[in-house]
């Protein structure tokens, strides 16, 4: 029995179309109605009819929409589309993008008839080339598994931990990543460019899902790469990339087809946060976490557009725009960590920006900007927990920009930027004021990266000879050596606990080639990796026996 799906966003018109097809001699099924084009989404996954039968015209995503996306994602599902007698320009549009036939309101009975004869002729000559009840089943299982690999990669990413797991979880559903370089994309919807009272009315995991699918299929068609929910307002997308410097131009593109198209098919728009490609997919949550913070962006350049964390993290428009006022007591009491200062820091500096700035949005932006910079820095110093607690930085910039009082602004920000500095002044924490010590904290985030002495020491913005000298002072080692321990370390460990080939373990911490890996682990540990493995494993049995 060929199944149907009715679209309309009238419910009155639906139930007529469902008695009127119920009384046609048992011969159909209607197995769901939707009320426009974003509710039909996740029915046409979960429910795979036959025919969809959808208006044209309708509030969210219309019919024509539907209609292009049926065409491109869902073979062999036919579309018929129904129309009021003064649209029938948008049936002839129809028509040329592939529906099958189509209906006048007020629909009549006999007419209505005659077009379900024609689509049962059509389907019985199709027949042959129709999928199986089984291959229906097949496709539903695989639509469910990748639902439960998204579920599971947001749970990974929420714990800031990704493994072999989630790879296998992906081999399972056919993903298959082996170039070595992976990048991350996180796409959010601008809900400005929907109306609000359409938003409002609708499940907001329905322009998620029109996304994700929409992402999903441009990746198919232009790369390795696998998209997946995150939240009931981004979308993330993990790219796989042979090198990581080639493969940096097509991943923009990428970005920016999205952008593209997904405003052209649906009238509205997204912005993108793209981050850096990185090597190894347990590094992913670095990608992803760049591609987050470029995403912040978003509160102060606006959307639809697509933002490069490379390209952000290197603009130094903070900090030239931040010279016209008074921020240098409130930067250098922030990163004294002097708690008794912050507060008369921040109300100067709060009502200054205020005083001189053109517009609202102007301070707003400045303050985003500002809030940004200081998580990153937090994120180096391992304090961003202890500073926001649960809260999301997002969120956090967000209700900040909903503040029109400079009173209520002063208050809120001399609350945040209080707890960032007592954080800053606790525990250990106090000891990262020394630029050697949040040195040594970002190599032990970073050692799997190429990563040079001028790099370093303008992260803590001193000059590199001096730096160099300084960092051998305070350490007893030259940087290249510290930064050497630190690799062999964590060699030493996957070495270890881990079965991972000895020239995969060199390239994840960071060793340009194997020869050079085996000379410096020699050096420091008076054997091979090789040897290290078979001894360490050797011990481990003896105990154990």
């Amino acid at each position: 029995m060929p199944k149907l799906l009715i679209v309309d966003d009238e419910t009155v018109f639906r139930r007529g179309l469902r008695a009127m097809i119920a009384a046609k001699d048992g011969d159909w099924e209607v197995v769901g109605d939707a009320r426009d084009g974003y509710e039909a989404l996740e029915l046409l996954e979960q429910l795979r009819p036959d025919i969809v039968l959808t208006d044209i015209r309708m509030p969210r995503m219309d019919g024509i929409q539907l209609q292009n996306i049926v065409r491109d994602r869902f073979q062999g599902m036919l579309c018929v589309v129904i129309s009021g007698y003064d649209d029938f320009t948008y049936v002839k549009q129809s028509l040329r993008h592939g529906a099958i036939d189509y209906l006048m309101k007020p629909v009549e009975r006999a007419e209505l008839f005659q077009v379900l004869d024609r689509l049962q002729e059509k389907l019985k000559s199709a027949a042959a080339q129709k999928p199986s009840a089984a291959a229906a089943d097949e496709r539903q299982d695989d639509y469910q598994a990748r639902r439960h690999t998204g579920d599971h990669l947001v749970a990974s990413l929420n714990r800031n931990q990704v493994g072999q797991q989630d790879l296998d979880l992906l081999a399972r559903i056919g993903i298959q990543f082996d170039d070595p370089y992976y990048a991350s994309l996180v796409i959010k919807l601008d809900k400005q460019s929907i109306d609000s009272e359409r938003y409002s009315s609708s499940d907001p995991s329905l322009f998620q899902l029109y996304i994700q699918q929409f992402v999903q299929e441009i990746l198919d068609n232009r790369c390795k790469g696998f998209s997946f929910v995150y939240s009931d307002t981004e979308v993330v997308a993990f790219v796989n990339l042979p090198d990581p410097d080639g493969s940096r131009t097509k991943l923009l593109e990428i970005a920016e087809s999205i952008c593209r198209q997904i405003k052209s098919l649906s009238n509205m728009t997204v912005t993108i946060g793209v981050g850096r490609p990185v090597k190894g997919f347990e590094l992913v949550p670095i990608t992803f976490g760049e591609a987050s913070i470029a995403l912040l962006y978003r509160l102060v350049v606006g959307g639809d557009k697509v933002l490069d964390y490379e390209h952000t993290s290197k603009d130094n428009h903070f900090k030239t725009s931040m010279k016209k006022w008074k921020w240098e007591a409130l930067e250098g009491a922030i990163n004294g960590g002097r708690t008794d200062e912050i507060g008369a820091c921040v109300e100067t500096a709060i009502a200054d920006l205020c005083s001189q700035a053109q517009t609202p949005e102007t301070v707003h932006q400045h303050i985003c900007k500002l809030f940004i910079h200081y998580y990153e820095l937090s994120e180096d110093l391992g304090i961003a927990r202890s500073w926001l607690g649960t809260q999301d930085i997002r969120t956090l910039i967000i209700e900040v920009c909903a503040i029109s009082s400079q009173d209520e602004l002063i208050a809120h920000c001399k609350d945040l930027f209080g707890r960032l500095t007592a954080s800053i002044a606790s525990g250990q924490q106090h000891v990262e004021r020394d630029p050697i010590q949040k040195a040594i904290r970002y190599l032990e985030r970073h050692y799997a990266e190429p990563i040079t002495l001028k790099e370093i020491a303008d992260h803590v913005f001193l000059n590199t000879a001096y730096f160099s000298t300084l960092f051998k002072q305070k350490t007893g080692s030259t940087f290249v050596e510290h930064l050497s321990g630190i690799r062999i370390e964590e060699a030493k460990r996957r070495l270890l606990l881990t079965e991972e080939k000895i020239t995969s373990i060199a390239e994840r911490t960071g060793f340009a080639n194997i020869r050079h890996f085996n000379r410096v682990f020699k050096t420091e540990t008076s054997m091979t990796p090789k040897d290290y493995r078979e001894q360490s494993m050797n011990l481990s049995q003896h105990k154990t026996s």
